[in-house]
């Protein structure tokens, strides 16, 4: 492939592209498979989220419930920023931890969105992309096309300490998208991929491969793996514990009284 001149726009880029057969915008369909292919690589799907057996429990749950669990274990300090937020309240996604470091460029690469299009290649049911995006700038990192490529892959949704775009694509698809805020700007030529399937830290938060992750509109709970069991087990305790105090109070209970028999507030 051609390497493109450094002062083309996105649009012109992506059409020589196309004209060579490379594919980010050749399809939409099957935008990420296409690149794929063209770069010579075989990138292997990665197996099903391991917390997906967790499913049944994890879709009654809410991000504060999980830090409430994790308070007392020591876990003090596991919400991301708030300025992270869901692209529309109703948005909630919960999975297994994929992560990309990605950080400020002056050009365009030689080889650009290839740490990101390998990633999203690799991703399965149940997984995650979370994105540390060490820019000032504001540029998407996320868009319609890459949504349409985590439908097909049913990936549960995209975190990231950067913006996106394409907000009607994305609602329309229904694909939960968490980030910094909406923008115009392309990172192509702003922000490119370096790494991905490392420890990174997105939103003040550290995450690491395989970590569960509970994003909704409340927040982003980050829980280490190795505690993701106990986590889910005593979240799924409180919120029945949560309801039979929720009952007793709209009956007219006494706070301090129901809070006292259950210890739950």
């Amino acid at each position: 492939m051609n390497v493109p001149d450094k002062k083309l726009n996105r649009r012109k880029f992506l059409e020589r592209s196309a004209a060579v057969g490379v594919g980010i915008g050749a399809s939409v369909a099957t935008p990420i498979d296409a690149f794929s292919i063209n770069t010579g690589r075989n990138i292997q799907r990665k197996p099903k989220s391991r917390y997906l057996k967790y499913g049944e429990k994890l879709n009654q749950l809410f991000s504060p419930l999980l830090q409430d669990v994790m308070d007392p274990m020591g876990y003090r300090i596991q919400c991301m920023d708030p300025a992270i937020k869901p692209l529309d309240p109703s948005m909630r996604a919960w999975g297994e931890a994929l992560t990309i470091y990605v950080e400020a460029v002056a050009d365009i690469p030689d080889q650009p969105f290839q740490k990101e299009m390998e990633l999203v290649d690799s991703a399965n049911e149940g997984h995650i992309i979370v994105g540390q995006c060490n820019s000032k700038e504001l540029s998407a990192f996320w868009g319609g096309l890459l949504s349409n490529a985590g439908v097909g892959r049913k990936m549960s949704g995209v975190i990231i300490d950067g913006g996106a775009r394409d907000y009607h694509e994305i609602m329309e698809l229904n694909f939960p998208v968490f980030c910094r805020g909406l923008t115009p700007y392309d990172s192509l030529g702003r922000m490119d991929g370096k790494e991905y399937d490392i420890p990174i830290e997105c939103g003040s938060i550290r995450v690491t491969p395989g970590d569960l992750i509970f994003a909704d509109v409340d927040g982003t709970v980050v829980v280490p793996q190795e505690i993701v069991e106990e986590v889910v087990e005593k979240a799924w305790e409180k919120v029945q514990g949560e309801s039979k105090v929720r009952d007793e109070l709209r009956a007219g209970a006494g706070v301090e009284a129901t809070f006292k028999k259950y210890g739950i507030l």
